[in-house]
C-alpha cells in the first residue's frame, strides 16, 4: 500500500477506523451494514496490502497492535488531509463547503457568555453547505489534536503556550471553591473555616488548570485525587470528601439545589482566559476565517 494507495485502500482504512473505534468486529456490524464474516474477509485485505496485522482478535478478544494504533493515528491525518482536499477545491470554485473541525474544553456549554454559540450559529449560516464538527475534551487533549492536524481550530483553558501554536484570548470565567452540603465544611461560616482547616482539606486538583496564566494558588492544597476534566472534578466534589475548584457557571445548578456551596470565595476565587488556538503553520481556509471572524478574531 505505501507504495500506491488506491481507493480501496482507503475505504478498508474508513472500515478498520470504525471497528477501532467500536471497539470489535461484531459491535461495528451495525454502524457498517456489514456481516462479521465480510469484516473480516476485508480486514484480512487490508492487513496484507499493509503486510502486518492490525489487530488481535477471537471469541470476546479485541486489541490492537502496535502496528495498528500507528495506522490508525495515521488514517485520521489521512482523513482530514482528505476532507480539507475538497474544502480546497470547493473553496477555489468560490463554494464555502467542506468541514471545520473545532475542539471543546469540557463542559464549557453552560458559560453564560454566548459568543461561541452564536458563533456557530453564524457560522452555519454563512457557510449552510459545510459541515461541522465539534470534538469535546481536555486541555492537553485538544492542544494535542490541534498539533497532530485533527482539529483544525480549539478552545479552551490553556497553560502551555507551545510554540507551534497561536492563541487569541476570548473571555474570561471565574472558578470558586466548592464543597458537597455532606462536607465537614458545608455548614461553617467562612471565618470559621481556618488557614489551617483549608490545608488540611482533600483536595481535587485538575492538573492542567493548577498552572493557568494570571493565576497562583493561595495555599498549598493538600491534593489527594485529580482529574483533567470538569466533569471528573464535579463528581469528587459532590462525594462530598473533597474541595475542588469548578467553573461557577458549570456549578450553578448544583448550588440552587443547595447540594454544593462556595468555600472562601473572597479569598481563593480566580479569573480564567479561555483563549482560541491554532497551528501557527496551517493555512487559515474560508471557514476557518468564516468562524474566527465570528469570534471578532480577524
Amino acid at each position: 500500500m505505501l507504495g500506491s494507495l488506491q481507493d480501496n485502500d482507503i475505504k478498508l482504512l474508513r472500515m478498520f477506523h470504525v471497528i477501532a473505534r467500536c471497539g470489535g468486529f461484531s459491535a461495528a456490524q451495525a454502524q457498517l451494514n456489514m456481516s462479521q464474516s465480510a469484516i473480516s474477509t476485508q480486514m484480512a485485505q487490508l492487513e496484507a496490502r499493509l503486510g502486518y496485522r492490525l489487530c488481535e482478535r477471537g471469541r470476546g478478544v479485541f486489541k490492537l497492535t502496535n502496528h495498528g494504533k500507528a495506522v490508525i493515528r495515521a488514517s485520521e491525518k489521512l482523513f482530514g488531509a482528505l476532507e480539507d482536499f475538497r474544502a480546497d477545491v470547493a473553496e477555489s470554485q468560490g463554494r464555502l463547503s467542506g468541514e471545520l473541525r473545532i475542539g471543546l474544553i469540557d463542559n464549557s456549554v453552560t458559560h453564560d457568555n454566548p459568543m461561541i454559540r452564536n458563533a456557530i450559529s453564524e457560522f452555519a449560516s454563512a457557510a449552510p453547505d459545510a459541515k461541522i464538527s465539534i470534538y469535546v475534551g481536555g486541555a492537553v487533549e485538544l492542544e494535542q489534536q490541534i498539533l497532530d492536524d485533527h482539529l483544525h481550530i480549539a478552545i479552551g483553558l490553556f497553560h502551555h503556550k507551545i510554540e507551534s501554536l497561536e492563541y487569541w484570548p476570548l473571555f474570561e470565567e471565574i472558578h470558586e471553591l466548592y464543597c458537597a452540603n455532606s462536607h465537614p465544611f458545608f455548614d461553617r461560616n467562612d471565618d470559621d473555616i481556618s488557614d489551617e482547616d483549608l490545608l488540611a482539606a482533600r483536595y481535587v486538583s485538575w492538573g492542567y488548570g493548577e498552572g493557568l496564566p494570571g493565576w497562583e494558588p493561595p495555599f498549598a492544597f493538600n491534593t489527594v485525587a485529580s482529574s483533567p476534566y470538569i466533569e471528573g472534578a464535579a463528581y469528587l466534589v459532590l462525594s462530598g470528601l473533597y474541595v475542588g475548584y469548578l467553573p461557577n457557571h458549570y456549578a450553578n445548578n448544583w448550588l440552587s439545589q443547595g447540594l454544593i456551596r462556595t468555600v472562601m470565595p473572597e479569598q481563593v476565587r480566580r479569573a480564567v482566559q479561555l483563549s482560541l488556538i491554532k497551528r501557527k503553520s496551517a493555512r487559515v481556509s474560508r471557514l476557518m476565517k468564516v468562524f474566527m471572524n465570528e469570534l471578532n478574531i480577524h
